[in-house]
């Protein structure tokens, strides 16, 4: 026991100096990490996991068959020897096989896998050929018998055929130049209709029946202009072609080609607007029919268009 202050304050001196001489005990493995501990801390005294072992696997290669996109090539039967062709003798092999099937009894010149070769190898060079509707198939087929000498159809058939595919608008039946006869020298070309010139004839008499539709459900259940026009599109369309092809204008038929002369575009209108030829109240005006005879106003030439026909042509050369 210590009597004196200094002696008491000596005393705790000493203790403390032994507390911080003394070792501290290592904590064991097992106790928690307290709970005051940084996130830091927890993650580090987290066990590691083992490391897994990768191996790349290389992509698995697929084959494909190339045969699909090979070009199609001339086999020689005797010799074996393969010939590369250009875009116009495989259309001619084409025809040809088109030819015997359909006109020689089903006769096969090329085998299956090699025709079919042939048609996708066409498909891919985009030969039009391939692309041919059945009857532009016949008609093609028929011309090429009727050069041979072995007509296949008669001349009833062959021109309501070719009569057909020119209402059709057909590439193989209207051709872009025009075409003369030497003992004759008259020149025609094609005529092709005008869509654009032909849908302007529908705009006033659709536009009519519009605006009268407008009117009558406006003044009657008192409509919104927009809901008008919406309600009465329908009914403008067909009051718009009946006016047109009854009032308007009779058996209306716009059509354009090339002078054969000197190849001007020219535009020939078949019909007639408010029956002012048909009536007459036009002196000397021509009947509205089937053919309209003009002048070409660039070459002065004297031109007949048909319109059975669909063809523009000259005057025979004297």
């Amino acid at each position: 026991r210590f009597s004196t202050p200094v002696s008491m304050l000596a005393a705790g001196g000493v203790a403390a100096l032994g507390l911080l001489l003394t070792p501290l005990a290592p904590r064991p493995a097992t106790e928690a990490a307290p709970r005051h501990a940084s996130p830091a801390c927890r993650v580090a005294q987290l066990p590691l996991r083992p490391a897994i072992a990768t191996r790349l696997v290389p992509p698995m290669m697929v084959e494909v068959d190339n045969a699909f996109f090979d070009e199609y090539v001339q086999t020689d039967p005797a010799t074996g020897e393969r010939t590369p062709l250009g875009l116009g003798e495989k259309e001619r092999i084409y025809l040809e096989c088109l030819d015997s099937y359909y006109n020689e009894g089903g006769k096969q010149l090329l085998p299956d896998d090699e025709y079919e070769q042939l048609k996708s190898d066409l498909n891919f060079e985009g030969a039009s050929i391939t692309t041919l509707s059945k009857d532009e198939i016949q008609f093609v087929l028929a011309n090429k018998r009727f050069k041979m000498g072995k007509p296949v159809m008669n001349d009833g058939e062959y021109d309501a055929l070719r009569k057909r595919l020119k209402e059709a608008g057909s590439k193989v039946i209207i051709h872009d130049a025009a075409s003369c006869n030497l003992d004759t020298g008259v020149c025609k070309a094609d005529l092709r209709v005008d869509e654009a010139k032909q849908r302007l004839l529908y705009i006033p008499g659709t536009s009519l029946g519009l605006l009268l539709g407008c009117e009558v459900l406006f003044w009657t259940v008192h409509t919104d202009p927009l809901i008008s026009i919406l309600i009465s599109a329908l009914p403008a369309y067909f009051f718009g072609a009946w006016f047109t092809e009854n009032i308007f204008a009779q058996k209306p038929l716009v059509t354009t080609a090339a002078c054969p002369q000197c190849n001007v575009l020219l535009t020939t209108y078949f019909g007639d607007l408010f029956n002012v030829a048909t009536d007459k109240f036009i002196p000397n005006a021509p009947l509205p029919g089937d053919t309209v005879e003009f002048v070409c106003p660039e070459c002065k030439s004297a031109l007949t268009a048909d319109r059975s026909e669909m063809i523009i042509f000259g005057a025979p050369k004297k």
